[in-house]
């Protein structure tokens, strides 16, 4: 009796430890590079700097409450370990996997949105982000485009979800389904520049009505397929960074993690993250950033955002110095202080790029002191086409 009580107290034990995604003999680390707080100079006289912090982020995970591998608990420690500040569990069709993470997200001091994958039939992939957990779900992941069709029309669904509260991204943007189901874009290996890819009805109808606010411009998983564009070295959706600046979309950098983290993408790059500015370290923080856009894809090696995204984290991760007068050379000193190598090239005058490490500074010497100084950085893209360019005066 005694022996068969001591056996299912270990069953016990070992089932939590599973569950729990601890091991005993292996302590859980965790891999984050700090970036410091982005102040951005006022604007105008009298204005106050405005402060952030910087948050690493994952709104696209799946766990076994559909088809991932992971417990929703064992998520979000992986996460932990990976240096995520702030997830969303978007199982397809439902939202389950919130309550039962939250605890362990408490634990760990991580911010959890809730979430969910739904979208149209067979075709476009949706993401809802902190909607009310009283939201019924209708059709989930099916929603159909005919009117008088056998699951509910897009167009009835999508807004109770939204006026549920969801913040609504367009996940790995492809092009969708024909008849016959098959992928338009699917090629079986990634798509070449130049790309073609087009928005279908649906999404078109919901930028006119407001009710798309995001667009995945990266997911890590996608090695194949899926409209996914090989441009730059790496595999991402650079047609859906000049949608997210000409429709004023907030931008995602997502994992889309069905199995263990350190078994997904590209052996050769780190994770792929959403960097959030945010006032204060919240859910309602996060959500204000995302709804605001103040977010940048961070992945290879690259930073993408649209313009004044991109702009603010790289005034608050950068420092440009320089004087004016005097005889002899000018030095340009130009800090990185993140935790992102930077590439930077003088346009004016033209220097050949100059790479800056996480936590360095570079000093370049010039034969003389320019009016202003015109800094290209290489890898910030704030179009598919266009990097980031800022400009700096000297110090008196």
């Amino acid at each position: 009796m005694m022996n068969r009580t001591l056996t299912s107290i270990l069953a016990v034990a070992c089932s939590l430890v599973v569950t729990l995604g601890v091991r005993a003999d292996q302590p859980s680390v965790r891999h984050a590079p700090p970036f410091p707080e982005i102040v951005v100079a006022p604007k105008a006289e009298g204005q106050a700097a405005e402060r952030y912090q910087v948050l690493r982020g994952d709104f696209h995970i799946h766990t076994i409450r559909s088809d991932g591998k992971l417990t929703p608990e064992d998520r979000v420690r992986e996460s932990w370990e990976f240096g995520f500040d702030v997830i969303a569990i978007t199982d397809h069709r439902n939202f389950v996997a919130h309550d039962e993470a939250q605890p362990v997200a408490d634990q760990l001091g991580m911010i959890l949105i809730r979430g969910m994958e739904t979208g149209l039939h067979r075709m476009e992939h949706l993401v809802a982000l902190d909607f009310e957990p009283d939201y019924t779900p209708r059709d989930e992941h099916s929603w159909d485009t005919e009117q008088d069709g056998p699951r509910v029309h897009y167009r009835e669904q999508w807004p109770k979800l939204t006026g549920a509260g969801a913040l609504m991204f367009w996940a790995h943007p492809h092009v969708g389904t024909d008849s016959e189901g098959q992928w338009v874009a699917e090629t079986g290996k990634p798509l070449e520049t130049p790309w073609q890819h087009a928005m279908r009805e649906p999404i078109e109808w919901a930028l006119d009505q407001q009710l798309l606010h995001g667009i995945e411009i990266r997911n890590h998983t996608i090695r194949a397929g899926w409209g996914v564009v090989r441009d730059r070295g790496t595999l991402w959706y650079p047609m859906a960074l000049d949608w997210a600046v000409e429709h004023g979309l907030t931008v995602f950098a997502n994992s889309d993690i069905h199995g263990w983290r350190k078994d997904s993408g590209a052996p050769d790059e780190d994770e792929s993250a959403t960097l959030v500015l945010v006032r204060e370290r919240t859910p309602e923080g996060v959500m204000e950033a995302l709804r605001a856009g103040r977010t940048v894809g961070h992945f290879a090696g690259m930073l993408a955002a649209p313009q004044a995204a991109a702009e603010m984290l790289i005034e608050g991760l950068t420092h440009v110095a320089y004087r004016c007068g005097g005889e002899g050379p000018t030095h340009v000193r130009i800090e990185n202080r993140g935790p992102v190598p930077l590439t930077a090239r003088l346009v004016s005058p033209d220097l050949e790029p100059v790479e800056i490490g996480a936590y360095q500074s570079v000093l370049l010497e010039l034969d003389a002191t320019p009016e202003e100084l015109e800094i290209q950085w290489m890898n910030v893209l704030v179009r598919s086409d266009t990097s980031l360019i800022t400009r700096h005066a000297p110090h008196p």
